[in-house]
């Protein structure tokens, strides 16, 4: 055992498990005086440093951990059971993540990363990020050719930055001239 060098275990991430585990494995590889393969020690140290919410959804595996492979039964379990399944993740990718206040290219990282295990073609890809997009970027991106899901991000990360989003206003006025500005300056700026 004096052969097994302490590692600092990241925070459990529960969005992401499978991100989780591989930064915890390229934690085990810096192990010092050296890495840390004993799938044994591994299993310890994953499920040391489980929050118990997450180690909740694996009892069984920790209460009976495998034999031959407790760090690898207890990896497959915890991605397989606390993951979104593969229905759900597709739905989200075709129903939707909004773009709400991120940027263009964080929303297109998020689709990636759900599409990521189900071979998803990258034009339907890059058709389904440009729904997600305001018209104006939609526009802007209709123009160029060849056109890639990077590139789409890119431009439209760089499209926001510099167009105003509209914001919608109203007010009451009784002057008939003062409605009709109010409108044509909401027109303007829709466009």
């Amino acid at each position: 055992m004096n052969d097994v060098g302490a590692v600092k275990i990241p925070a459990y991430n529960f969005h992401d498990p499978a991100l989780w585990f591989t930064m915890c494995d390229s934690t085990f590889q810096l192990g010092c005086p050296k890495a840390i393969t004993d799938s044994k020690t591994k299993f310890n140290y994953i499920i040391a440093h489980l929050p118990p919410e997450a180690a909740t959804i694996i009892r069984d595996v920790i209460m009976n951990p495998d034999p031959v492979e407790p760090y690898e039964k207890a990896r497959m379990e915890l991605i397989k059971r606390s993951g979104e399944s593969s229905h759900q993740e597709i739905r989200k990718l075709l129903i939707g993540e909004e773009l709400g206040d991120r940027r263009p290219s964080e929303l297109s990282r998020v689709m990636r990363r759900r599409a990521e295990s189900h071979s998803v073609p990258d034009d339907l890809m890059l058709e389904l990020f440009q729904q997600h997009l305001p018209t104006r970027v939609q526009s802007i991106l209709a123009a160029i050719s060849p056109l890639t899901l990077e590139k789409a991000a890119e431009v439209a990360d760089r499209v926001m930055e510099v167009t105003p989003i509209a914001v919608s206003a109203c007010s009451v006025s009784s002057d008939k001239n003062s409605i009709e500005s109010h409108v044509l300056e909401e027109i303007k700026f829709a466009h």
